[in-house]
């Protein structure tokens, strides 16, 4: 079975980890770039929508073409994907302590000290949700986001085996009630929302387009006849919400935000798809050049601006002023590019080999 490539994806799994590496930069120097900066977390909201629809589209396109779903060969390509990058990142978390006191550069105390069982058996989120902090080394602090997509593999690829392909609305619909309630609950007892049950609503809006790609993929050319300035326009707005967002203040706006989010991120994924799309990002374009070491990037930015923040104190450089807060987010991005383009060529893509045995 030959997997469809769908372009332009590579580009906006780019534009999502840019995002959260906004985010992540200690840059104060300019008032604008720290309005722009904020709600870092929508980028990975991006992803989980992202992951839903190809995950979706994976399986109801081998469910349609075989009649069943392997799980073995599912799970296997999906570790493989995965776990080497997420174990290494593990272990060099754990030597952190020891590696900064090696080279003399300071620890930091803030967050809790992290537990090895927890961080291996992909619980990281469960122990930020009840420790109400995050871990004291990079990158486990952003590798709650992992956790869930991890567990999404598993309910989504368990639910996809038994239940028939007309029965994935239903699956959409009770994953958007379940997630809504979750957040709900969670809300009112003080909980962070970084857990599968809270988050699988994301997954179910990118599952919906992908679900109509299996099965009504006439309705993908309807939409592609839309006119333009409407789907400009739909897109223009989303990116205004987007950067507005976290500094809005609205009625319930922690419950009503994510299915505005959901909405929004199908809808793109709904443009984008069609072969002729207005908003098709070609493969040799740099974004999507770069988007291909995405999973790389996400995981080692963190490293790396937390390595450059210790040097530059180090050497007593402030980053309050503008010419040092370019060259510190210039190096910084520059830097993480540089490592995960080594590390999916020399690492990562040694097991990504390994996923053609399991088609």
């Amino acid at each position: 079975m030959k997997k469809r490539h769908f372009k332009t994806f590579d580009a906006l799994r780019f534009f999502a980890f840019f995002k959260v590496f906004l985010l992540h930069l200690p840059i104060v120097a300019f008032p604008f770039f720290s309005f722009l900066k904020d709600g870092g977390g929508i980028g990975v909201i991006f992803f989980f929508v992202l992951s839903g629809f190809l995950i979706t589209y994976i399986i109801l396109e081998e469910k349609d073409q075989t009649g069943n779903l392997n799980l073995y060969h599912f799970f296997a390509r999906r570790v493989l994907r995965i776990w080497p990058l997420y174990y290494l990142m593990i272990a060099f978390a754990f030597l952190t302590p020891f590696i900064l006191s090696f080279i003399n550069l300071h620890h930091s105390d803030s967050g809790y000290t992290p537990n090895w069982f927890m961080s291996l058996a992909f619980l990281e989120n469960y122990k930020m949700i009840f420790a109400h902090d995050y871990p004291n080394v990079s990158p486990l602090n952003v590798m709650w986001s992992l956790c869930i997509e991890e567990h999404f593999y598993i309910i989504w690829g368990l639910s996809l085996f038994f239940i028939r392909v007309d029965k994935v609305p239903l699956l959409i619909v009770l994953s958007i009630v379940v997630a809504n309630i979750s957040r709900y609950i969670f809300s009112i007892n003080g909980l962070s929302t970084i857990d599968i049950l809270t988050n699988i609503d994301y997954f179910a809006y990118g599952a919906f387009p992908a679900f109509l790609l299996i099965k009504r993929h006439l309705i993908f050319d309807k939409i592609n006849r839309l006119p333009i300035t409407l789907k400009v326009g739909t897109i223009v707005v989303i990116l205004a919400y987007i950067v507005a967002s976290p500094h809005l203040s609205y009625f319930h706006k922690d419950l009503i935000e994510p299915t505005i989010f959901g909405i929004s991120f199908a809808a793109i994924i709904f443009m984008v798809i069609p072969s002729q799309s207005i908003f098709s990002i070609d493969d040799r374009n740099i974004l999507s050049r770069l988007g291909v070491f995405t999973y790389g990037l996400y995981l080692y930015h963190t490293i790396v601006i937390n390595l450059f923040i210790q040097v530059f104190r180090q050497f007593n450089i402030p980053l309050e002023l503008a010419v040092n807060a370019i060259i510190f987010s210039a190096l910084s991005l520059l830097t993480t590019i540089l490592i995960s383009v080594l590390s999916y060529h020399f690492f990562e893509k040694q097991f990504l080999k390994l996923k053609r045995y399991f088609y």
